[in-house]
């Protein structure tokens, strides 16, 4: 049987990866600031224990045999996460958080959000970010229910703090043989009302919203944007969708917007809202930074 306790030390492997990394025993000892003769009883106790010979000297210089290059790799890893362990203790120890929930109205460019997420994960790396993405987000229930830090919403809540980052066009579009393009003038209400209109509803918030309607306006609902955007793709129905994420359709003459007199775009406000930054102040406050809070709202 195997012995169940360990009679290596990660001391004594951390040993021998400087030694393979700066050249030498010699080397190492340098990088370590210890002495050649403890480098060296290292590795030989750590041979002894492992039972293999780790060195193989070649000419006048010691170099790792097969079987002590596959033991290091197998153990780097390990190294690598005892380090991080050690820093994510000292991050914590200083009043860091090891999460951030982040609720996110899904109408936010998405390529912004990772862009800020991947920025702050490389500056707090033992921080991991937890990203809720929704319609129609309700920041009061995002704190009370799903205990964000950060919620990016249209709908602001008066009990906390609020900055606006972005400006969001949505347009009214169709596709291109959908029978509204058909029509050379510009449309009425009752065009519109004669067709159906997609959706988005919210089901993250009280009270069922979703965007502006008429009453006598046919309609047909989705929980999504990309579902709206594939049921006008579709020629079901026309509907107000973000103007930056049709690009491509537009571009390409697949889909094309409506003859409106008036309406045609509507700009939606988003916000970035929070409480009191309180623990864990160094990390939202440089999320809240990344994700734009200081600078003025894209229009998108």
């Amino acid at each position: 049987m195997y012995p169940s306790t360990m009679n290596s030390t990660l001391e004594e492997w951390e040993i021998l990866q400087a030694v393979v990394q700066a050249g030498g025993f010699a080397a190492a000892a340098v990088q370590l600031n210890r002495s050649q003769s403890t480098i060296s009883y290292a590795i030989r106790r750590l041979q002894e224990q492992l039972g293999v010979a780790l060195f193989e000297m070649k000419g006048r210089k010691a170099q790792l045999t097969e079987t002590g290059r596959v033991l290091l790799a197998d153990a780097e890893p390990h190294l690598a996460g005892f380090r991080q362990l050690e820093q994510r203790a000292r991050s914590l120890a200083s009043g860091g958080i090891s999460e951030i929930r982040l609720s996110v109205d899904s109408l936010f460019p998405q390529q912004r959000l990772f862009a800020a997420l991947a920025a702050f994960t490389r500056q707090f790396p033992y921080t991991h970010p937890r990203i809720r993405l929704a319609t129609f987000l309700s920041p009061d229930n995002e704190f009370a229910v799903h205990r964000a830090h950060f919620c990016i919403a249209g709908l602001p809540s008066r009990e906390y703090f609020v900055t606006p980052v972005a400006e969001i066009v949505l347009v009214a579009v169709a596709r291109r043989d959908h029978p509204l393009q058909a029509i050379a003038r510009p449309l009425s209400r009752s065009d519109l009302a004669r067709h159906t209109m997609v959706s988005i509803e919210g089901v993250a918030a009280q009270g069922g919203r979703h965007q502006p309607r008429s009453a006598a306006q046919r309609h047909v609902s989705v929980s999504s944007i990309e579902a709206a955007i594939e049921a006008v793709r579709s020629g079901l129905c026309f509907g107000w969708l973000p103007r930056y994420r049709m690009e491509a359709h537009l571009k390409n003459g697949e889909l094309a917007p409506l003859r409106l007199p008036s309406g045609g775009t509507r700009n939606v406000h988003l916000h970035l809202v929070y409480r009191d930054l309180g623990s864990g102040e160094r990390e939202l406050a440089a999320l809240a930074e990344l994700l734009g809070v200081h600078r003025e709202p894209e229009l998108v």
